[in-house]
């Protein structure tokens, strides 16, 4: 992400199509639209149709006008089976061909790895000594239940275990329940809005309700 924000910096005029990983949580792609200031962030959990692309287009359209040198979008890998990455990025080209020059990318497992930082390596030994601790612990239990099934993270800043059968998940799809970052996902489009935002509408198709919700 840090590379993309410094290749926008240094080009002009260019809006990048960014898929990223997470399955069918758009968790990632929601945090990494607010950290990276993403101009629209599609996931799995919000239907995306061809209006709403459309209307996208020309919001981020209207900022590359009134000046701005860049756009970024992001989009969750399983946020719709028919709109991929390749279909978002044409979509994009077509409506800012006069405008703007856009790119796409597909970071996958670049997501993953590299180098881990000073708190990756401090989680990680926090984490780890926690376990060897309670492995040391339940060798001494006879006989080990499905209760004692557990999960390591953090709550709060305490680091400790979760019982697998209280996680509230949706196990067949590997998602939480309680998406809680949801809420986050309209700050990040009003945060990328600039100062003096044309009005979308007006380039909309009449059956786009997209921003009407707004």
């Amino acid at each position: 992400k840090q590379w993309y924000q410094r290749r926008v910096r240094a080009t002009r005029k260019r809006v990048f199509v960014i898929d990223v990983m997470g399955g069918n949580c758009g968790y990632l792609a929601v945090l990494s639209g607010l950290a990276s200031g993403a101009d629209a962030v599609y996931i799995p959990e919000q239907h995306v149709n061809i209006d709403q692309l459309q209307c996208d287009a020309y919001r981020v359209m209207d900022k590359i006008i009134q000046g701005c040198k860049r756009g970024i979008i992001i989009r969750n890998e399983n946020s719709s089976p028919h709109y991929k990455n390749d279909f978002v990025t044409a979509l994009y080209a077509e409506e800012g061909k006069d405008k703007f020059v856009t790119r796409s990318a597909v970071l996958g497992h670049i997501q993953q790895g590299y180098s881990p930082s000073p708190f990756d390596r401090a989680l990680a030994a926090s984490f780890a000594c926690k376990v060897y601790r309670d492995i040391v612990k339940r060798t001494t239990k006879p006989e080990l239940t499905p209760a004692d099934l557990v999960v390591v993270g953090i709550r709060g800043s305490v680091t400790t275990f979760t019982p697998v059968l209280q996680l509230k998940m949706d196990i067949p799809r590997r998602v939480p329940v309680d998406n809680w970052w949801l809420d986050l996902k309209p700050l990040v489009q009003t945060l990328a809005l600039p100062p003096n935002t044309a009005t979308v509408q007006d380039n909309c198709t009449d059956t786009c309700t997209h921003c009407d919700e707004k």
